[in-house]
């Protein structure tokens, strides 16, 4: 089984484990955490403003971080293959504003998370009429190097309720 995938589903448990603990006692989020959250959103708009940069800065640099994008495609694992993804994204972007619902948002010693969907309205570089993207997100971080930092995005589209066929 993929280490990664390991880390994860561990990570996860963790988490669901360290939120049903702060639930039961109302713990207060941590405001360092809070502040990281605050920081990602301003990253985010220079995203969807064609700047990857503040974006890249945020995530960790490690070998066992992932990405599932909202633009499709694989799973990419790792620094070497997140790096050029986020600037990928970025080259698509242009005039971007957003706003967030975040659903959850919680810190437990080292590790958080955060679900909320997000609205996006750009510009694809070169076109001048606006398109709409709506996403449902899940992001992992941890505490690396005094902060906190991004350790897992999911985002899709998947937005409507939809019985299998």
């Amino acid at each position: 089984m993929n280490r990664s995938i390991v880390f994860l589903g561990t990570t996860l448990g963790f988490l669901l484990v360290g939120a049903t603990a702060m639930h039961a006692q109302e713990a207060p989020a941590d405001k360092g955490f809070l502040e990281a959250l605050s920081r990602f959103d301003s990253a985010q708009h220079d995203l969807e403003n064609g700047n990857a940069d503040t974006t890249k800065a945020i995530w960790s640099h490690g070998d066992d971080i992932t990405l599932s994008g909202g633009f499709g495609g694989k799973t990419e694992q790792g620094w070497a293959e997140i790096g050029p993804r986020l600037d990928w994204v970025g080259s698509h972007f242009s005039k971007g504003t957003s706003t967030f619902e975040r659903l959850a948002a919680k810190s437990s010693g080292d590790l958080g998370y955060v679900v909320q969907i997000e609205h996006i309205r750009y510009q694809v570089p070169g076109q001048s009429s606006e398109s709409p993207r709506d996403y449902r997100v899940t992001m992992v971080f941890r505490r690396e190097g005094g902060g906190w930092r991004l350790l897992h995005r999911h985002a899709d589209t998947q937005m409507v309720k939809k019985a299998p066929d």
